[in-house]
C-alpha cells in the first residue's frame, strides 16, 4: 500500500490530484491545513474494510460487527427459532423488523454495505478547506463573513432550512432587530444624559454633537454641557473648543460633587455630562446618580468606536450591565464596523441608539432604527461577498 501527501488550494483540488495519482480506490488518511492550503494524505491498495482488525475497535469495525452480520448469525443472537413457524417459510429478525424472505434481507445487507463504503471515504476538514462551489449554505457563508459561532447558534432558527438568499435576509433582519434600541429618540426627553466610554472612543466629540443636536431639537430649553473629572484632572480643551463654536459654555464638575446638587437644575434645562473618568469610576457614580435623580430622568450613553476589539466591547458593556444603557457607534467615517463586532455587541445584548462620525463636529449623529442597521449589516455582508469573486456566493 503506497502513500502520498498533496497540497492544494481546497479539498476538492487535493482529491482530484489524489485520484489522478492513486486511482478511484484511494483512501484519505488525514486532512490538515498549512499556510492557507489543504494538506491531504492518502493511500492506495488495501481498503479500510480489508485491513486486519487490531485491538482498538474503530467505528467502522463496530458498525460492521453490529449491522452487517449474516442473517443466520444475527438470528441466533437476537432470537431463538420459532417452532410454530411452518418449515416451508423462512422468517428472520433484524432488530425489531421481521423479514419474510432471504431476498429482502439480502437487499438490506447490500444497502448497509453500500452505506459503510460511503462512510469509509468520509473525512473532516475545516470550513476554509471546502470547495468554494459547495458554499451555498447560509451558515457557511455567515461564518466565513465573520459572525461568531454563538450568534449563529442563537439565531439559527432564522436561516436553518432556507436558501442562502432567504436565510441571510432572515438572519440579518433578526440580528438588526435584536441590536437596535427600541426607542433611541427617547434620548431627547431625558433631563440628564451621561456619556461614558474609554479614552479615544469619540466620547468628547459625541458630547459636543449631542449639545448641538439638543439645541436644535429643543430650542425652548437651555442645554448645559458639563465635564465631570477626578480631583486634580485638567479640563478637556477640545470640549471647550466645541462648545465655543456652539456659543455654549462648559462647566467642570468634580466626580466627588454631591449628587443632590444636580437636583438644583431648572425645569427648562437639560444637562449633557461628559464622564471623563475610567468606566469603572463612571459606573459607580452613575449608580449613585440613578438612585438620587430617578431612572426615568437619566440616559446613559456608551461610546464604542468602529473597528474596536471584542474585549473592549465586553469590558465597556460589563461595567454598565446594571444600567439600561444606549450604545453610540462612533468613528464610522474613519473605520468600518465588522461582523465580528456586531457579534460581540449582540452577545452582550447591547442596544445601538446612535451612529456617529467623529472628524466633524457639525455632522449630527443619526438615530438608529432597524432599517438603518439592517442596511448597514447588508452592505457589510455584500462587501465580504465582493472581496471573493470566485466564492460562488449569491448577492442578497
Amino acid at each position: 500500500m503506497s502513500k502520498i501527501t498533496v497540497q492544494a488550494m481546497d479539498s476538492a483540488a487535493a482529491m482530484d490530484e489524489i485520484v489522478s495519482k492513486l486511482g478511484p480506490d484511494a483512501v484519505i488518511l488525514s486532512t490538515t491545513k498549512l499556510n492557507g492550503k489543504v494538506v491531504m494524505e492518502a493511500a492506495s491498495g488495501t481498503l479500510p474494510s480489508q485491513i486486519p482488525p487490531n485491538d482498538e475497535k474503530k467505528f467502522t469495525n463496530i458498525f460492521s460487527e453490529q449491522m452487517i452480520k449474516t442473517p443466520h448469525s444475527r438470528l441466533a443472537e437476537s432470537k431463538k427459532p420459532n417452532n410454530n413457524v411452518s418449515t416451508n417459510h423462512t422468517n428472520e429478525v433484524v432488530g425489531d423488523q421481521m423479514f419474510s424472505s432471504n431476498s429482502e434481507l439480502d437487499s438490506l445487507r447490500k444497502q448497509l454495505i453500500g452505506f459503510q463504503k460511503m462512510m469509509d471515504g468520509l473525512f473532516v476538514t475545516d470550513i476554509d478547506g471546502l470547495n468554494h462551489n459547495l458554499l451555498s449554505n447560509s451558515r457557511v457563508i455567515l461564518q466565513q463573513a465573520g459572525f461568531s459561532h454563538k450568534i449563529l447558534n442563537d439565531f439559527k432558527s432564522s436561516y436553518i432550512g432556507q436558501s442562502y438568499r432567504d436565510g441571510c435576509n432572515a438572519f440579518l433582519t433578526d440580528l438588526s432587530s435584536h441590536l437596535t434600541h427600541s426607542n433611541s429618540e427617547s434620548l431627547l426627553t431625558k433631563k440628564f444624559i451621561f456619556v461614558t466610554g474609554q479614552s479615544g472612543t469619540g466620547r468628547t466629540t459625541m458630547v459636543g454633537k449631542l449639545t448641538a443636536t439638543l439645541k436644535e431639537a429643543l430650542p425652548h430649553k437651555e442645554i448645559m454641557t458639563v465635564e465631570m473629572v477626578r480631583e486634580g484632572q485638567r479640563p478637556n480643551t477640545q470640549l471647550q473648543d466645541f462648545c465655543r463654536l456652539l456659543n455654549s459654555q462648559v462647566y467642570t464638575v468634580s466626580l466627588d460633587a454631591p449628587t443632590p446638587d444636580f437636583n438644583k437644575i431648572k425645569q427648562n434645562e437639560v444637562m449633557v455630562v461628559d464622564l471623563a473618568v475610567p468606566i469603572s469610576h463612571a459606573a459607580t457614580k452613575l449608580q449613585e446618580m440613578e438612585g438620587e435623580l430617578g431612572n426615568k430622568n437619566i440616559e446613559v450613553l456608551a461610546t464604542i468606536p468602529a473597528s474596536t476589539s471584542s474585549n473592549m466591547i465586553m469590558l465597556t458593556m460589563n461595567e454598565l450591565e446594571n444600567f439600561e444603557s444606549m450604545v453610540a457607534l462612533t468613528k464610522l467615517d474613519e473605520c468600518d464596523i465588522t461582523t465580528a463586532e456586531f457579534s460581540s455587541l449582540a452577545t452582550v445584548d447591547a442596544k445601538i441608539g446612535l451612529f456617529s462620525a467623529s472628524k466633524s463636529i457639525m455632522d449630527a449623529p443619526i438615530f438608529a432604527s432597524q432599517n438603518v442597521l439592517m442596511q448597514y449589516l447588508r452592505e457589510n455582508l455584500e462587501s465580504m461577498v465582493k472581496e471573493d469573486p470566485n466564492s460562488g456566493r449569491i448577492d442578497i
